[in-house]
């Protein structure tokens, strides 16, 4: 696919795109990757209106957001309902129009054979490991969720998981390094965060986005431009996305993703 057609497409996937009433935040002070202090002393989110949460794949996926294990040395052991949520959640995707119209571009791009169903589970939900001996980690994990390898804070670009996390008092905001307004439907910010005592110097978040628009763009441009800067456009603003891609016993998985502005 051209640049344009990846801006388009984006763009198509937006259109029916049903988004959500979007949540209150405080940006506070501009930051650096390389800073040492704290330019935002209150959290990032102030409100979240309750009709937004009780989205179907917004509620299944925060149903996924405590299935996993963050650092990168300890094994995954996922039960039988924690294979059915995620189950769950893919089957909810699956109805929404943005991820019929991903599925019908893809096939005719002849990016797609099958089910998009079944290319999420495997690309998304497959189990691998990330420098250690034991599965440990997985695409869906690393992008949604949020990883520590090192004492460093690997993933996490999800705002849901974010609001999760901060709410509970296991992550500090410290302040934003850019953004980028997406109209009604949502915000992506550069960031710098500490989450369970580790670093995030740069990360970079979607807010207020659905989940099945970020796992659409997310995928699309993991199918159709892997390993590299993915132009896209929504609401008429142009950014990138970065994917990368994880091999693992022959299986092409995604390794990483996720905005930059």
């Amino acid at each position: 696919m051209s640049n344009a057609q990846l801006q388009a497409a984006a763009e198509d996937l937006l259109s029916v795109d049903v988004g959500m009433v979007q949540p209150s935040i405080s940006l506070q002070g501009r930051t650096s990757g390389n800073a040492a202090g704290d330019a935002a002393p209150h959290p990032l989110f102030t409100s979240v209106p309750q009709a937004s949460l009780t989205k179907d794949t917004v509620r299944l996926m925060q149903q996924l957001l405590d299935n996993y294990e963050p650092q990168t040395t300890r094994r995954e052991v996922m039960t039988d309902a924690e294979r059915a949520e995620e189950n769950q959640f893919l089957e909810a995707l699956m109805q929404t129009a943005v991820m019929q119209k991903l599925e019908t571009l893809l096939k005719q791009k002849g990016l797609l054979q099958g089910r998009l169903r079944d290319t999420l589970k495997l690309v998304w939900f497959t189990p691998y490991t990330r420098g250690g001996r034991h599965l440990a980690s997985s695409g869906f994990e690393h992008v949604f969720v949020g990883e520590v390898k090192n004492r460093k804070v690997s993933g996490f670009h999800n705002w849901l998981s974010f609001m999760k996390e901060e709410g509970e008092g296991d992550l500090d905001y410290k302040g934003y390094l850019k953004k980028l307004d997406l109209g009604n439907k949502g915000e992506i910010i550069k960031m710098r965060f500490v989450w369970l005592q580790d670093t995030k110097p740069v990360g970079t978040i979607f807010v207020g986005t659905t989940p099945e628009l970020e796992m659409a763009l997310y995928t699309l441009c993991f199918l159709a431009k892997p390993n590299a800067r993915c132009p896209v456009q929504l609401a008429g603003k142009k950014f990138t996305i970065q994917t990368w891609k994880q091999s693992y016993q022959g299986k092409t998985l995604v390794g990483s993703a996720y905005p930059d502005i």
